[in-house]
């Protein structure tokens, strides 16, 4: 016992926090970027419903999975939703992602984000949503395209 608990006190007390431990194989600056640009642009795409600008960066095998349960979705559904909330007359007012973490295994990156959104309604309120996902990114034929999301919600 008293070996367990010598081992555990050696293992917290070399630990570092989360935010600052290597999280395993993590792109080059530039795919970085690249991914970094891609997903802004499917959130802005989205939120502006810019249905071509959306589809030239995700894919007919989208999954996706939103902040609010339900339904998975696919990009049909994903484009339907988009055309929704412009019928809602909401608009985005601010997007942040405050913090992102990748991991690239090959032609694959998985991103780790915080999100922050602010959207106003008709009336003027705004309404801000936080939250965390996962989104995938796979390279097909030489260029970055976003095929999947796991978004929730939290607070702040």
């Amino acid at each position: 016992m008293r070996t367990a608990l010598v081992c555990l006190a050696v293992v917290f007390a070399g630990s570092t926090p989360l935010h600052a431990q290597a999280f395993g194989p993590a792109p080059d600056a530039a795919t970085e970027r690249e991914i970094l640009a891609l997903r802004e642009q499917a959130w802005r795409t989205w939120f502006a419903n810019d249905r071509a600008g959306f589809e030239r960066v995700v894919p007919d095998e989208l999954i996706a999975l939103g902040w609010d349960g339900g339904e998975w979705g696919d990009r049909a559904r994903t484009v339907a939703e988009m055309a929704g909330f412009a019928e809602s007359g909401m608009t985005l007012s601010a997007l942040e992602f405050p913090r992102n973490v990748l991991q690239q295994y090959g032609d694959a990156v998985v991103l780790y984000t915080r999100f922050r959104l602010v959207l106003t309604d008709r009336e003027g309120a705004a309404h801000e949503i936080t939250g965390r996902g996962t989104e995938i990114f796979v390279r097909r034929d030489g260029r970055w395209i976003h095929t999947g999301w796991h978004l929730d919600r939290v607070a702040n």
